[in-house]
Formats: structure tokens, sequence, C-alpha cells
């Protein structure tokens, strides 16, 4: 009896310890705590296919609409622009006008544009740059000297950066035509929805593309000219193009009632 008593009483300290490590007592988190938030599988894997899974799916089976959608979603998540706007688009022309397609569509642009801009603010360095400091032959040298007279003038690293801007804002340029063109198809789908049609003006103005924004707006006001809105349109048409007048650039010009 004494002797079973004994494996009992060991068992029980064996699991008291256990419950020490598993509830993390004295730590900051706990065993309980990562299975809960997901930081531990009880049973291995992750939570969901991965990237390459997907793609595999689709590859043997590239008509399922359903699977393509799944993909592009994944990409999002996974922060991989280019991917997903490339499985967005190979789905759209699955499901034709599809809207939640669409939607996804746009927030990858809305991505690709916030990032572009963002390029455009801190350009890097051009790699070019770096040709101005490169001697292969020292100066002191004879063929040193003679190569020192055949070098073209100096690349300037600010024409270079500028090389480098407008590149970038030609791809920006493209990028929020399509974004615009966009809701410029949801929009023509619920013809009678006026805000609907009031999404493409203010995705064109946050997007910093005042011009069509300013057009897209006064088409706004012959489409709806009774719509309870058209004050706020007026007031956005006329700060806009202060804006463009005076040549600053605008990304908030919203009128906020587009929800």
């Amino acid at each position: 009896m004494r002797r079973q008593t004994k494996w009992v009483f060991a068992v029980l300290a064996v699991v008291f310890a256990l419950s020490f490590v598993f509830l993390g007592v004295g730590s900051g988190s706990s065993a309980l705590t990562d299975i809960l938030n997901g930081n531990i599988h009880l049973f291995g894997g992750s939570s969901g296919p991965s990237v390459k899974s997907l793609q595999s799916k689709v590859a043997k089976d590239p008509t399922n609409a359903k699977l393509r959608l799944q993909l592009a979603q994944l990409l999002v998540q996974k922060n991989q622009t280019d991917e997903a706007i490339a499985a967005y688009t190979d789905y759209l022309k699955l499901k034709p006008g599809n809207t939640d397609g669409l939607q996804g569509l746009a927030n990858v642009y809305q991505t690709e544009v916030t990032a572009l801009q963002n390029a455009i603010q801190t350009p890097s360095t051009p790699p070019l740059s770096s040709l101005n400091y490169y001697q292969p032959v020292a100066q002191t040298t004879a063929l040193g000297k003679l190569l020192v007279n055949l070098q073209p003038q100096e690349i300037g690293i600010a024409s270079l950066e500028q090389g480098q801007t407008d590149l970038l804002q030609k791809e920006l340029s493209g990028v929020i035509k399509k974004h615009v063109d966009i809701y410029r198809t949801l929009a023509a789908k619920t013809p009678g929805d006026s805000g609907a049609f009031l999404q493409i003006a203010s995705t064109a103005s946050s997007d910093g593309d005042r011009a069509t924004a300013i057009a897209t707006y006064q088409e706004f006001l012959k489409k709806y000219p009774s719509d309870p809105l058209v004050p706020d349109v007026k007031r956005q048409i006329a700060t806009l193009k202060k804006s463009l007048a005076s040549g600053q650039s605008s990304s908030s010009g919203t009128t906020g009632q587009t929800g």
C-alpha cells in the first residue's frame, strides 16, 4: 500500500512540475498561451496551405477559380504584391466582373500606389553613381593619366536620381490608372449608386491624380445633379483646382462621404 502511495505521489509531483512549465508560472508567457495564440501547433503543420502548395494545385487545375482566388488572397497576406496582382488578374479572367476579385485587386493596387509614392519621396542611391569614384588604374601611372583623359564627363548623381524618379513616376501613373479603372468597372455594375461613382473620383484624388479626380467629380455633377452631396463635390473640385494650379501634390483630397 505504501509502495502504491509513493508512485501516486511521484506521478503527482511530475504533473505539478509540468504544470508550471505548461502554464508558464513565473515567466512572461505559457505553453497554453502559445497554443491559444496559434504559436504552437499540437499536431504540427501550419494553419493553412502554403503559397507553393496552392501554386501547385492551380497548375494542376488552372480553371479552378476558387483555388486562384485563394492563391491571390494568400499572396496578399505574404506581401507579395506583384504576384498577387497577377493572381487576381488570372482569377478575373475566369470570373470577369466578379466583385470580390475586383475589390481584392483594387486593394492590392492601393498598396502598390503607396509603395511607389514612398519610393519617389525617398529614392535610393542610383547604382551608376559609383562609377564616378571607380579608378581601375592609379592616376600616378602613365596608363592612369591616359585613362583620366579618356574618361567621359562625370555622371551627375542628381541627374541619375531624377531619371530614377521619372521612371518611378511613370510606373505610378500606370498603377493609378489601373486602380481607378477598377472602381469605374465596379460603378458600372450599379449605375444608380452615386456613392459607387463617387468612389472613382475619391480614389483618383487619394492616389494623387488631381486631373482625373476633377474630371470625374464634374462628371458626377452631370450624372447626379440632385444628389445631396453635390455641394461637397463642388467644394472638392474648387480645392483640387486650386491645388493643381499651385502645383502642390495632393494625397488627401477625398470628400470623406464615400465610405
